[in-house]
């Protein structure tokens, strides 16, 4: 899938040094959502930006008038003609964000922060000699913060670009509105170097802030969809800040929210909805990888005359012992889960047909070794074992797969227990 050029660093590694958040079987509605609420936030960023340019405009022009080197007679039709036209610009954006529920990220925000620098450039060409020319770069600085924080590095590096053209064109091409000396060459370098490492400095910032600002987005749209499984990398920011300390707590939070909802509270499996998650999650990567995944169903054959006989507090017992079977054999990359009463199921990833039938023969013999109960009062406990797997390029459901291993274990249940059916 091609991901708008918005949301891209939410998709790869590219843009950090970690690794990608793991995307959810809904990552089309996500990606729209995303970009809904990306296209509602230029729109609100526009609209409330509109008066920092009514004032900006404002300032500028008493500025001009009073500190500028002409009388502020002849100045006036000049800047009430470069005002208007702002105006009407800022005007016509607004009415148009106004009626939009939405706004493309870049076309208006672009219109209006070119207008900006032009206006800027027109208003220190009309007021002022060539030689007062860096004031249109430090009224920049203002723009390309705006543009950067707000709309992303691209309109940042536009902004930045158009001033530092605008000034060259002012100080060095135009002829003077106020006659004047021009600045010396060298001064216009250093002038336009300073300009560059400043504005370098703002928009590989807030670049990469927004960047990261975009995965932790990201991130608490699976969290909102219930997807507990993906962790944000946290660790690797090259320039922590309050971001960094705030994803941190996001992962902290997200992680003691996994272990409560998606963690059986008696054996310390995985629950079923943990399950359904993480079995998803490695559908995913299997279809990625073009390789294979195993899903073991298991049940414990007459558990409930134990129960009857024995109590339930005895059974419970049993079904931890169980449990910790499974997962001491079960590899790191492995998924134990408890999705019933007596009923347990293992993912396993990467795992061929002669490696998930030699993993369940393990687990059913250590099970037939083992004394379950504790030393005073230990019976023996035997369990069916049901097998499915399919590759990545299958065209099943993982949900098909579940259900498939469920019907071979009952298979191995009606066929004489305590065995594996595949």
């Amino acid at each position: 899938m091609s991901w708008p050029a918005e949301l891209e660093p939410l998709f790869s590694s590219k843009e950090h040094s970690g690794p990608p958040v793991e995307l959810s079987a809904n990552t089309p509605e996500f990606v729209e959502a995303l970009r809904h609420d990306r296209q509602a936030l230029v729109r609100d960023a526009l609209l409330w930006q509109r008066w920092v340019r009514y004032l900006g405009l404002a300032t500028f022009v008493l500025m001009a008038l009073a500190f500028g080197r002409e009388s502020w007679q002849l100045m006036l039709r000049p800047l009430a003609i470069a005002s208007a036209a702002y105006l009407v610009c800022v005007l016509l954006a607004t009415a148009i964000v106004r009626r939009a529920h939405t706004v493309h990220r870049w076309r208006i925000p672009a219109v209006l922060a070119t207008a900006d620098v032009l206006t800027i450039a027109a208003i220190i060409w009309t007021s002022g000699q060539p030689t007062d020319t860096p004031r249109i770069l430090i009224a920049a600085v203002l723009v390309v913060q705006l543009a950067v924080f707000y709309f992303g590095w691209e309109l940042g590096t536009w902004v930045a670009t158009l001033a530092g053209a605008s000034y060259l064109a002012v100080a060095l091409v135009l002829p003077p509105h106020i006659a004047g000396p021009r600045p010396a060459t060298s001064q216009v370098a250093f002038t336009m170097g300073l300009f560059a490492l400043v504005t370098g400095v703002l928009i590989a910032a807030y670049g990469e802030f927004r960047s990261r600002m975009n995965r932790l987005r990201l991130f608490c749209k699976l969290i909102e969809d219930g997807d507990l499984a993906p962790a944000l990398p946290v660790g690797d920011d090259r320039r922590p800040d309050d971001l960094t300390l705030l994803a941190r707590s996001f992962e902290s939070m997200r992680s003691r929210l996994a272990e409560q909802v998606g963690t059986d509270p008696l054996t310390g499996c995985l629950n079923r909805r943990a399950l359904e998650t993480r079995l998803q999650a490695e559908w995913r990567q299997a279809k990625r990888r073009g390789s294979s995944v195993a899903v073991l169903a298991i049940d414990v054959d007459d558990f409930k005359k134990i129960n009857d006989e024995r109590g339930h507090p005895f059974g419970d017992i049993v079904l931890r012992e169980l449990a910790d079977i499974m997962k001491t054999t079960a590899r790191d990359t492995d998924a134990v889960a408890r999705v019933g009463g007596d009923e347990f199921v293992i993912v396993l990833p990467d795992t061929g047909w002669q490696g998930a039938l030699t993993f369940a023969e393990r687990i059913r013999r250590k099970v037939v070794d083992f004394h379950f109960g504790g030393a005073t009062s230990d019976i023996d406990l035997t369990i069916s074992i049901g097998v499915s797997l399919a590759r990545g390029t299958d065209p099943i459901s993982p949900d098909v797969l579940l259900q498939e291993a469920d019907r071979t274990m009952y298979k191995a249940k009606n066929t004489g227990k305590n065995r594996i059916f595949a």
